[in-house]
Formats: structure tokens, sequence, C-alpha cells
């Protein structure tokens, strides 16, 4: 359909030009019309007439339905691009950094810099699948902010939930970004003079935006998901986003009650079959990507299940992980899978089950990108750093229960007459396995707690102590004179 459409900028944001007799395609063509070209386009925004035959980006949001179907250009766009920021990388390649996940692949080179921590700031997978995708997104939801913001033609229901949608999306990039490489450039729009020389922003500055843009959507989103799954963000998404962030920058009450609001709501419940807590009709899940991509179902399982037994998976779970299971932990039978191949067996993650498969069209899971089980962890957290050591235990042994189910000899129940280091080390170890492989949980542990050095130095050869961040790409530090490397890199 879209060789019909011609793309040119000649000084609006966006102009498509569409014969006459294709001008009644449907709104989704502008929609996609638009995620395609500003993921690749930043240029200089000029006012100019707008000819009877074009389409501007004021008409991708001149009302409900078109501003709808630009939004959810978005989520197609993430789904679809491979593994990126917001579709796998951050799972796998912190997986490596940390003491997760170890690579089969013995030649590429990009994957050993990251399981030896010696990444190179031309490494190809950090300035191709994890930087510029992130910007990449954060680019267009400024682009629909803007565009939602000024239209006159969206009802004010829909305009408060796609506002809310978008900013729960950049929140959650800007979270990742600052983590993995610390103080990163604030984008806040799309004008190109002045993102294309923005500096980094400190981290701290970075944090309060996330948690103004947070805090703006649960005053415009709703308990309700705008349509079938939950695959667009509600109110409770915001929340559970910004319980995390609440805990990270060390405001334990709020941390507790954004925690509270989301295991409180009706909605929610953990799942008692483990295998099935990743499904698409997941009660845990409070946020999940739907799938666009031809035979896959998560990017997550594409890349960890092998696509036959007979194939070597590309990525197995490390020895330190796998001893770290308590015996008999259900967890390990759901969420871990083994192939044996020429008498070496090869312990994979299996929380995702389906493999790549372009023979089936069958999807059952979506990528799930925040779940009930973390708001019980963080909770748990933020009542034990606050003193309240026997709520927040309980809350361990919740997610103990249902991972034991009727067997009452396995994953006993912690004791809450223990000191508030002996509870924060229980914290650390059922996060350790409860989150385990999924969105760079331990790795992100390590840091803030400052256990990096003493966890990873013994069993990384190569580590330094400033192996926790990640070089700036250094494709974008030729691009953009004020930005500076992070220490330790060249």
């Amino acid at each position: 359909m879209l060789r019909y459409i011609q793309l040119t900028i000649t000084g609006d944001l966006i102009t498509v030009v569409i014969p006459p007799q294709k001008r009644r395609q449907q709104i989704t063509i502008y929609a996609l019309t638009f995620v395609m070209f500003i993921t690749t386009a930043c240029n200089k925004f000029v006012d100019v007439p707008s000819p009877d035959n074009k389409i501007t980006s004021k008409e991708l949001f001149k009302d409900d339905a078109s501003a709808t179907s630009a939004v959810s250009g978005l989520y197609s766009q993430i789904s679809a691009n491979g593994i990126n920021m917001s579709s796998g990388a951050v799972t796998i390649y912190t997986g490596l950094t940390s003491d997760e996940l170890i690579s089969t692949s013995g030649t590429n080179t990009d994957l050993i810099e990251f399981q030896t921590n010696s990444i190179s700031s031309g490494n190809f997978v950090n300035q191709s699948s994890i930087w510029p995708t992130a910007y990449q997104y954060i680019y267009q939801a400024n682009a629909a902010i803007e565009g939602i913001t000024n239209s006159n033609g969206i009802s004010s229901g829909t305009r408060n939930q796609l506002l809310g949608e978008c900013k729960v999306i950049r929140s959650l990039l800007y979270f990742y970004l600052t983590q993995l490489y610390g103080d990163v450039p604030l984008i806040t729009s799309t004008d190109y003079n002045t993102t294309s020389v923005q500096g980094r922003t400190a981290m701290k500055d970075i944090y309060n935006f996330i948690i103004t843009d947070l805090t703006d959507a649960q005053k415009t989103l709703t308990g309700s998901y705008p349509s079938t799954g939950r695959v667009r963000p509600n109110i409770y998404a915001a929340s559970a986003l910004l319980a995390r962030v609440y805990l990270y920058t060390g405001n334990w009450k709020l941390a507790e009650d954004e925690s509270s609001n989301v295991i409180n709501a009706p909605q929610y419940s953990l799942n008692s079959d483990l295998n099935k807590v990743f499904l698409i009709e997941s009660n845990e899940a409070i946020w999940q990507l739907a799938t666009v991509g031809n035979g896959i179902n998560t990017r997550e399982g594409a890349t960890f299940v092998p696509f036959s037994t007979s194939a070597i998976p590309g990525y197995i779970l490390s020895p330190q992980l796998l001893s770290d299971f308590e015996p008999g932990d259900p967890r390990r039978t759901a969420w871990v899978k083994s192939s044996t191949i020429s008498n070496t067996t090869y312990y994979f993650p299996y929380k995702y089950k389906v493999p790549i498969s372009f023979a089936s069209s069958t999807v059952t899971e979506n990528y799930t990108l925040l779940r009930l089980a973390e708001q019980y962890l963080i909770r748990a957290e933020a009542r034990i750093r606050q003193g309240q050591i026997g709520a927040g235990i309980n809350d361990i042994n919740v997610l103990r229960k249902r991972a034991r189910g009727s067997n009452n000899a396995i994953l006993v129940d912690l004791p809450n007459n223990v000191t508030q280091d002996q509870a924060l080390a229980y914290v650390l170890k059922e996060r350790r396995i409860e989150l385990m492989v999924e969105w760079g949980n331990r790795w992100l542990d390590l840091k803030r707690l400052h256990l990096s050095n003493t966890v990873l130095k013994p069993i990384k050869q190569n580590w330094q102590d400033n192996d926790t961040l990640f070089p700036i790409p250094n494709q974008e530090i030729i691009l953009n004179k004020n930005l500076t490397q992070n220490k330790g890199y060249n």
C-alpha cells in the first residue's frame, strides 16, 4: 500500500503526498508512515502551506481514530524492530554483563565484549540495538505528545489516555537509559536544533523527570485497559513503574504506597501455575507488549529457546545462577529448561517457552514489561528499609508460597525474627530467583546495592570498577560534540 505514498520534507513535521485516487486509504497507513518517518528523520521544522493533496502531522492527530492509530504504530514499531531496548536487549546484554547468562558463541566479538565486561565504544550491538533504539522511540513519543497536545480535534478522554501512554513509554525508556549509561541527554521535544547538540543530564534530574511523567500519567489514565489485553498502559502500569523508581531513589514510603496500589488492584493476582505467568491471559501481567513479528511470540523466546532439540542454545544460564535455586524450587522446573547435545547439558531460560517458528502463526505469549511479582518484592524491600521487617518478609513469603504450591516441604516461609540486614539479604535472594533473566533486574540490583565489585570481580577476569556503566556509543559522540564518554572508556 505504501508504494502509493510519497514522503517529502518541505518544512512541516511530516508531509505525505497521496494521489487523489488513493486519498481514502485507511488512517492506519498514515500512522504507519508517521512511525516509519520519525524513526529516521529529525529535520528542522518550518511552517509552509499544505497543498490539498498532502497529509501533514497535524492531520495525523486530527481526531481520536487517527491519534490512536499513530500511537499504536509506536508499539508495533517496538515489537517489530527486532531485539531492542524495549524488546529483549536489556535482558540479554545485562544478563551477559552480570552473573546470569553465558553466550555459547565463541566468535561473536560483540557478545564476548559484554560477557567479559570489556565493551568497546564501537560495539555494534551497543550502538545499534540499545542506545539508538531507545532514543528513536523517545523521539516518537515526543512527537506524539506534541501532536496530541496541539490538536483540537481529539476528545478529552482519548487525549488523556494517549498522553498518559506516551509518558509511561518515555519513562520506561529513560529509566533503562540512565541505568545503563548514567547521565544521558534528556530529550523532551522534536526540535532538531536542540536535540542534536543536547549534552548529558544528571541522573537525579532524569529520575525527577520520570517521576513527573509518571505522576502526570496517573492523573490521565484509568484502571481500565483501553484495548483488548494488557498491551497499552493503564494507571497501574504507571504506578508499578513509579514504585520501582521510588525504590531506586530511596523513597521507601512512596515505593510502598505505589506498589500497594497495584497489589490491591482487583484485576491482578499471582498465577498459581508458574507456566502461565507470561501468557497473554496472565492475571499477573500489568503491561505487556503485543507481538507483530512473523513466526515470533516474544523476542526472548525466539532468542533463548532453541528451534530444535539438536540445536545448542545461544545463551545458557550461569552455574552461579543455577546453584542459587533452593532444592526443589518449582521455578527451576518451570522457568529453566535443558538440552543434552553430544553428552553436554545446556540449561537455558524458559520463562518464555515459544521458539521462533515460521510454520505457526499462533500467539500465546506476549512480552511482559511489568508484572505483579515485582511489586511484592518492591514493597517487601521498602517495608524492611522502614523497619517493618515482619511485613516485608510476609510479602516475600507470598511469592514463595505461590512457587511451592501444595508442597509444603520446599520453599518454607522465611522467619521474620531477623535483623534488617538479614531481611534485605532475603529480598535480594528472592529477586535473584523470581526475576531471573528478566529486564536486567540482577544487573541493576548489584549496581544499586553497591555489590557489583563484591559479586562480579571474583568471577569476571577483566572486571573493573567502571564496568557498571556501558560506554556511550562512539558514533553518538562524533555526531554530538556536547556528549562525553563514560569513565574508563576511550
